[in-house]
Parts: structure tokens; sequence; C-alpha cells
């Protein structure tokens, strides 16, 4: 009998990796998106094609066509990618697992880890490093905690994904201005001790199972990003770091975590000592440098799902690179403010038989097809077609 797995954001590189990693395994995958032009649509691994509407926009519609989907074929395992789809999807938890495998911790649990305030509350009682943070509602906030504050400040809500609605401010008659236009759109509001950018940025990356017990661990090194200094990997590493999993381990435990989640330190230039930034408590955009790494953390996950329980993985290789080449790499050699300083190993990673791209790749090539085609329908677009489409979907 077949094995079925309903996989969301198939657009974005996670969504291509986990359809990938999933369907080498002879897994059938259903790959799922708001958009009609989305990457992990034209791998050789997706045997199905589903559009939901804009999960930001419409979640009771895109609830529903998930749903609706699930009772219509007989699914295993449903796997929301990041926040969009995976939050509107825990708040049907029960009536979901009527109907497959839902393997994630209900709304309620999962939201602590996307609460940047309260993780780094967590982070600080469980002995870690941790930026100066202060809650700011009003002005009389900011008042109050500048005597504890230099500038640069990072201004950035509470609870959001990833980089959504980061801002550094260099000046402080700027401060409550950005403040208010950051809770305008995102809600409550931190303000937060600037990590001045010149050491690197490590993922912890960590699949858990039901007793908070690490199943995978690997941390990676992001060798290069994009934007330039302070982004997403463009190009990243596994590395050995024992001290530094256990970090993460200890954090997740304290939240009594399931499932995957990724623990983000920054090195802080100043003395070397590593600094919580954060939890993504989902799968993460660089899952490729982990499957390079020898963890195949979406197979992991879905035999978890599966199973209950899986053994430890307790080796990894750190002799590979994954590179993010179409369009992050690309993107961070064209912009990168110190181009000599990354020109040559960038070019050399092209004849590097260690270093893996994700796009393109000989065994399932059509994505680079989908990434181009999708950069020609959305990339000289406004923003607002993505939405028109979006939209459409839910008619």
């Amino acid at each position: 009998m077949d094995s079925w797995v309903l996989v969301t954001d198939a657009q974005s590189r996670a969504g291509l990796s986990t359809i990938r990693s999933l369907g080498r395994k002879g897994i059938r995958v259903a790959a799922a998106d708001f958009d009609r032009v989305a990457l992990g649509f034209f791998s050789r691994y997706c045997s199905r094609r589903l559009h939901y509407p804009n999960p930001t926009q419409f979640s009771t519609g895109y609830c529903r066509t998930i749903i609706e989907e699930l009772a219509r074929r007989p699914y295993d395992v449903v796997m929301p990618l990041f926040d969009g789809c995976l939050l509107p999807l825990a708040q049907h938890k029960e009536e979901i697992e009527r109907l497959a495998r839902f393997p994630y911790l209900g709304y309620d649990r999962l939201m602590p880890g996307r609460d940047k305030a309260l993780t780094i509350d967590m982070a600080r009682r469980c002995g870690l490093r941790t930026p100066v943070t202060f809650e700011v509602g009003r002005a009389c906030d900011l008042e109050r905690v500048m005597p504890h504050l230099s500038m640069p400040l990072i201004v950035r809500p509470r609870n959001a994904s990833g980089s959504n609605g980061l801002h550094r401010v260099d000046h402080a008659e700027r401060l409550w201005p950005t403040c208010e236009r950051v809770a305008r759109e995102f809600g409550p509001v931190i303000v937060q001790e600037y990590i001045p950018w010149g050491g690197f940025t490590y993922d912890v990356d960590v699949l858990m199972n039901h007793d908070s017990l690490p199943r995978a661990v690997v941390v990676c090194k992001r060798l290069r990003t994009y934007p330039a200094l302070a982004g997403p990997s463009a190009c990243g590493q596994a590395v050995l770091w024992p001290e530094l999993a256990e970090m993460a381990v200890s954090l997740l435990q304290s939240m009594h975590w399931f499932g995957p989640a990724e623990v983000e330190f920054r090195i802080d230039p100043r003395d070397g000592i590593p600094v919580f930034m954060e939890v993504n408590p989902r799968l993460w955009g660089s899952l490729h440098t982990g499957i390079v790494a020898g963890v195949d953390f979406p197979y992991l996950f879905y035999r978890l799902a599966m199973d209950g329980d899986i053994p430890p993985v307790t080796t990894y290789r750190t002799d590979v690179k994954a590179r993010y080449l179409f369009t992050q790499d690309l993107l961070c050699m064209a912009t990168h403010p110190r181009k000599r300083s990354i020109a040559k190993e960038w070019f050399a990673d092209f004849l590097d038989p260690r270093t893996k791209t994700l796009i393109p790749s000989w065994r399932d090539p059509l994505p680079l097809l989908g990434k181009l085609l999708g950069t020609l329908v959305y990339g000289s677009r406004p923003r607002r077609l993505r939405q028109r489409l979006g939209r459409a979907t839910s008619v």
C-alpha cells in the first residue's frame, strides 16, 4: 500500500527539500501551495499538486481546503512546514488527527516557541546568554528602558516568523516611530540589544520525540547569507559543537518540546560567546544542510509520526557544504559589501564536489525551470499579484 504525505509551502526551498526527501524513499507526496507556479510542483517526486488560499489572508479557507483534501484521499501524514501554514492547522489539531497524523504540538504549546519575548526569558532561565530585551507598548516604556540600552537597537514583533518586522534603528528619535509601525502591522513589540555582525550565525537543528528526548541534532554554520551580513543561509555546513547542541536541547526540553525546531545563536564578535537569538518552532528553510550531512530530517520526522519513536541519530558529516545557489547565494555575491572577501570561495564552490546545490540538481532538474518561471511571474510583478493569485484559489 502506498504511503501518502501532504506537504505545504511547496514554493519554499524547505518544501522542495521535503518533497525530495520523502519521494526518494518511495513515499507519495502531494505538494501544496497558494502559488500557482510553485517550486516543488516541478519536482519529479511530486505525485499530486494542490492549491490553497493564502493562509495569512484566508486562514479559514486554507484550513477548509486542507481538511477537505485529507477527507477526500487517504493520507498518512500532513506536514505544514512554516508558521503561516502550521499555526492555523494546529488550531484544528483534533479534527485533522481524525483524518491523518499531525506530528506537531497543539496551538497553545506551539505559540511559546514563536513568542520572542517568552523564549528569550526561558533561554535566560536556562543559563543561556541572550540580548538585553524589553517589551515596549508605550512611549514611556522606552523612556524607562533607554538607560539600559545603547544605539543601535533592534525592534521586532513578539510574534512573527523569521525576520518579518525586524528593524535595526540607529537613531533614538526613530525608535518610537519604528515601534509604532511594527506594532500596527504585527502586534506587540520588543526592543533588543544589537549584537554586532562579525561572528558567524549557527543554527542547531533538532528533532525531539514525545518525551522531549533528542532524536537528531545537527549544528549548522552559516558560511554565507542573504542579506549578506544577517540573513538566512546561502551556503551552510554542518559542524561539531556539542556544547552548543546541549544548550539548544536544554532549552527545548524546558519547553517540553515535541517535533522539529531550530535554535539560532549568533557569535558576539566582541568576546566570541554564542548569544541565543530565537527558536523557529517548526521545520526550517535550510533543511538541505542537514540532509547533505547525512541527517534526513523530513524522513526522520515522517518515521517519528508513523512509528511513534525512532532510534537517535548520533553522527553526521562535516566535510560537505549545502549551497542555495538559486537565488540566495547569487544574491549574496551580487549584494555583498565585501565581495572580494568571499569571491575566491564563492567561485571555488562550483568546482568542489563536496558542495551540494539544492538547485540545480541532476537527479531532479525541473525545479530549476520552476524557479525561473516563478521569478518571471512573481519577481517582476507587484506583491499584490501574489495576493490576487492566493485569493483566486479560495473561490
